[in-house]
């Protein structure tokens, strides 16, 4: 027992860094959309070339874990709608994604062998499990540094660019069931990230850094503005 309140103990200051990194992480910068950009092109060609190394390199660098993380934050405090700014973000880098696939495969033609999902309830239902537990592996990974060396393997973890890319491939070659299943896919990743991400914030009583938390994004906001 004395062991698993460790686990769910994380202090003040500890809290207050998870909080201000994850702010910064989330800011949509150059550097931000420039990262999203290479991993989106990555991406689509490993899937293009059929070549899961690739994919998996251009998952490693893509940076839409840490906004992820912020939205589910701003549910564990209450304050959603302090996370407005960072949904927007969110949802351009989702576009950002599908858009590079399409413009890929424009230029470069489609083929018949990439990747897709299993199109079954099974394959749905395990990739909701990876996302929740990748969802409660990368906020622990968040809240402790001794743990930051795990996060490119739950980046790994995280399916949420690849049913993207094949959104935009499978829409440029008006194959509409891969696009929609696709689709299925990143919505129960992204579900489960948040539902797993916010438990974690939950559990380690991250309510309690609502100021800060408001603070943090105030400030953030003045500087974007």
């Amino acid at each position: 027992m004395a062991e698993s309140g460790k686990i769910l103990e994380v202090k003040k200051k500890e809290q207050y860094r998870t909080v201000d990194e994850l702010i910064k992480r989330s800011e949509p910068s150059q550097v931000y959309y420039t990262l999203l950009i290479l991993s989106s092109f990555i991406v689509a060609s490993g899937l293009l070339l059929n070549n899961p190394t690739i994919v998996i390199g251009g998952m490693l660098i893509t940076p839409v874990l840490a906004p992820i993380l912020m939205i589910a934050l701003g549910l564990a405090i209450g304050r959603p709608d302090l996370m407005k700014g960072v949904g927007m973000s969110v949802v351009k880098s989702f576009l950002v994604i599908v858009a590079s696939s399409i413009l890929l495969t424009f230029i470069f033609g489609g083929t018949d062998n990439y990747y897709v999902f299993e199109n079954t309830v099974r394959t749905a239902a395990l990739y909701f499990v990876v996302a929740l537990a990748a969802g409660v592996a990368a906020t622990f990974a968040w809240t402790r540094k001794e743990l930051a060396e795990v996060l490119p393997g739950i980046a790994i973890a995280v399916s949420l660019v690849p049913p993207l890319s094949l959104i935009g491939i499978s829409l440029s070659s008006f194959d509409f069931s891969i696009a929609r299943f696709s689709f299925l896919i990143f919505l129960l990743n992204m579900v489960g990230i948040l539902v797993g991400s916010l438990v974690v914030f939950s559990l380690l009583k991250f309510y309690k850094t609502e100021k800060e938390v408001e603070k943090k994004v105030t400030e953030a906001n003045g500087k974007t503005s």
